[in-house]
């Protein structure tokens, strides 16, 4: 048991020093979007860069990436899975010298690559990626007793001219809910790319208060990401005061707090638009019902006082003038 112990705490540090070693990595650019014309050679460089703490030998592999889920995150296909996205494949075109690259604390390389596109290429888009992984792309897990291997990548995107389709179409958009007690309010707006490239749908959200007045504008999709063709991706975007504060704990008075902090009342509707496609409208309710419950209990409280008052004021005039007479 003693011994079980000890080797899972030294894998549990191993694990930490890779995890370290490879968020100290940084590559730049991130994505790369290249247009070209079949036929066409591209040559573009990556910088991958250390920091103070990390060094190490990083060996540079290519491959083609799809859609995974709705959140805008990259998939990573293996070879065998390569016939699911034939059509935009591009690992094939990109020539890249996979002589690992090592590198000192506080080192930075440039790694050249090139994209050859087929006269015959398909138009429209096309993704890959160039990964610089802490073993050889022939490493495999069972080697080791830790079995991880460490990835940071560039995400290349490429658009082939010729019979390009931009076609794509709001899905769905609205909130979580039809009442809220207060902001911050999130909006989903869910968009499908029908087309043969990639697409940045952008664009905002408009608020307009009962009288028809804009309270707010919200951006959609405001870091430009992009949607694969065939796939689905999400937005979120959030209505809220920019200098909100929120109340910590929990309980009746610090919600109370909560809603005087974010207020908004009464019946909202939010106009979504879109640059090149169509939007859509969703209406919400906001009913501080806490606020409004603390306003009744004062103003009874004060209109009880008032009337003790008045009754007292009126005994002490009739006292008064009953003493006369």
């Amino acid at each position: 048991m003693k011994h079980l112990f000890i080797f899972t705490i030294s894998l549990a540090l191993a694990l930490c020093l890779y995890i370290t070693t490879v968020n100290a990595l940084t590559i730049s650019p991130p994505l790369i979007e290249i247009d070209a014309n079949p036929g066409e050679v591209v040559k573009k460089t990556i910088k991958i860069i250390t920091d103070a703490n990390t060094q190490g030998i990083y060996y540079p592999s290519v491959a083609n990436f799809t859609a995974r889920g709705e959140e805008g995150e990259p998939r990573f296909l293996e070879q065998s899975e390569q016939e699911e996205v034939k059509s935009y494949a591009l690992a094939d075109w990109i020539e890249i010298d996979q002589s690992p690259v090592g590198l000192k604390k506080n080192e930075k390389a440039e790694v050249s690559f090139t994209v050859k596109v087929p006269d015959n290429a398909e138009p429209g888009g096309h993704y890959g990626v160039i990964f610089f992984s802490t073993q050889p792309p022939t490493f495999e897990q069972g080697q080791t007793a830790i079995g991880v291997v460490g990835k940071l990548g560039s995400l290349i995107l490429v658009r082939v001219a010729g019979d390009i389709k931009e076609q794509g179409n709001l899905l769905e958009f609205g909130a979580s809910n039809t009442i809220y007690n207060r902001l911050p309010i999130e909006f989903t707006t869910r968009f499908g790319n029908t087309g043969n490239v990639h697409l940045k749908p952008q664009g905002e959200i408009k608020i307009f208060n009962i009288f028809g007045k804009t309270v707010a504008k919200i951006s959609v999709n405001e870091k430009a990401g992009n949607v694969l063709p065939e796939s689905i991706r999400k937005f979120k975007s959030t209505w809220e005061k920019k200098e909100s504060i929120s109340a910590k704990g929990k309980g009746f008075f610090a919600e109370l707090k909560n809603e005087k902090n974010n207020f908004a009342f009464g019946k909202y509707k939010a106009e979504l638009v879109l640059v090149g496609f169509k939007g859509g409208v969703k209406n919400i309710w906001v009913f501080p019902w806490r606020i409004l419950l603390a306003s009744i209990i004062i103003l009874a409280f004060v209109v009880f006082v008032l009337r003790l008052l008045v009754k007292g004021y009126n005994k002490k005039i009739i006292r008064k003038y009953s003493g006369k007479s």
